[in-house]
């Protein structure tokens, strides 16, 4: 999910992004490296460079692992994230996140990224904390609201999937790794459910299938670039109701893990007032069926929200290739859900449930009395008495008078 950006600049000091050949003896080797900055490598094969520190718009790390004040350990002012599996509300964490609607609900604002673990701790060097789903058979469901005025070009709100702890605490001291490989960071298989901003959403797998394995890097241990890599079209998706799925409006986003055979088929679904857009990978690829192995025995999940004013890589078939600049709004995920692939999704009521007609009240006894003497004498105190009824009642069964 770290990401590294390109850029090409036609004066000479930054030769070795717009002229990779210029470095292959080495002359720019001590000026490259992997930035560990939110933005994406680029795919045209060209070099990346890293030059001091750079704004929000040329590289400034725009993400950060979340950490309470007194650094790694229990958080326990966390609010539970409730996740609906198979029917039964289980309690899980991302400490640091706020989290509201009774624990139903996500709101997101950069520039943290949060990890779901199974206490309220921040213990990111212990597997066991980590809430690691097996998603392989299941199906994981949200409702996604990104508003009118929700995170638009350049913004970044994400889930994914990656093989954390890493061995070592890293430069951030989160133990963080991903399929990029960063320096000062773990190098891991990294299963992108989920990356977007009111434009687009996209999907990518990123394999580790060692070095040797990917043409044209021999040196890559994961493919960096991604495959497969689906993404939305302006038709598919995006604010305005010329839109498959209309992003101003709340959407559903869910996931269908599935094999066939040993082929991992991976189905994402959009859905919103009876229309859908359907993205599959899958089956027969070969970077999907790798990963496959590191679903099976699970992964940590991680979310959160950056931003970068390059991240054209993707959503400049709607945001264009200049920079951007990320209006840093909330955007909500809410009502999560993990299914058995072999049972219905539960349904989330669009509006409150209608509370049961209470019942009606028995009629009190009427102000009156029952009597048998002249002058209205003679009469019954009682007032829950059978003849104490009513005038019918007392005229009629009990042969006496009605006074009030």
């Amino acid at each position: 999910m770290l990401r590294l950006a390109v850029f090409a600049f036609l004066g000479s000091s930054w030769v070795c992004a717009s002229q990779p050949q210029a470095c292959e003896s080495g002359a720019c080797r001590a000026e490259v490296s992997d930035d560990p900055s939110l933005l994406q490598l680029g795919k045209l094969g060209v070099r990346v460079l890293r030059f001091g520190n750079f704004d929000e718009h040329r590289g400034e790390k725009n993400s950060t692992p979340y950490f309470p004040e007194g650094g790694a350990g229990p958080a326990p002012e966390s609010t539970p994230l409730i996740i609906n599996e198979d029917g039964v509300e289980n309690t899980y964490y991302l400490p640091g996140a706020e989290i509201i609607d009774g624990g139903k609900t996500v709101k997101f604002l950069p520039p943290y990224r949060f990890y779901l673990m199974k206490e309220p701790t921040t213990d990111y060097s212990n597997p066991e904390n980590f809430y690691k789903p097996i998603f392989p058979g299941k199906t994981f469901t949200v409702d996604i609201d990104f508003r009118k005025d929700g995170p638009g070009c350049g913004c970044n709100l994400n889930f994914y999937l990656v093989d954390m702890p890493a061995a070592t605490a890293g430069d951030e001291g989160d133990y963080y790794c991903d399929a990029q490989c960063f320096q000062g960071k773990g190098c891991c298989p990294e299963f992108d459910m989920n990356e977007g901003n009111k434009e687009v959403q996209q999907i990518t797998n990123h394999a580790c299938t060692g070095a040797g394995s990917y043409t044209g890097h021999p040196d890559w241990e994961c493919n960096k670039y991604g495959d497969p890599e689906l993404k939305t079209h302006p038709s598919d998706f995006g604010p305005g109701t010329q839109h498959t799925i209309n992003s101003n409006e709340p959407f559903t986003y869910s996931q269908k893990f599935d094999i066939n055979g040993g082929d991992f088929i991976f189905t994402t679904t959009m859905m919103q007032e009876g229309r859908q857009k359907v993205l599959q990978m899958g089956p027969g690829n070969a970077q999907l069926n790798d990963m496959l192995d590191d679903l099976k025995k699970g992964l940590a999940f991680v979310t959160g929200y950056w931003f970068a004013g390059d991240m054209n890589w993707m959503d400049g078939d709607e945001c264009g290739q200049g920079t951007e600049h990320c209006n840093k709004n909330p955007a909500y995920i809410t009502n999560w859900r993990i299914t058995s692939n072999d049972q219905p999704v539960p349904d989330v009521p669009t509006s409150a449930p209608t509370p049961p007609t209470p019942p009606t009240p028995p009629t009190p006894p009427a102000a009156g009395h029952c009597c048998w003497g002249l002058d209205c004498t003679g009469c019954d105190a009682d007032l829950h008495a059978f003849c104490n009824h009513d005038e019918a009642t007392c005229t009629t069964g009990c042969s006496g008078s009605w006074c009030t």
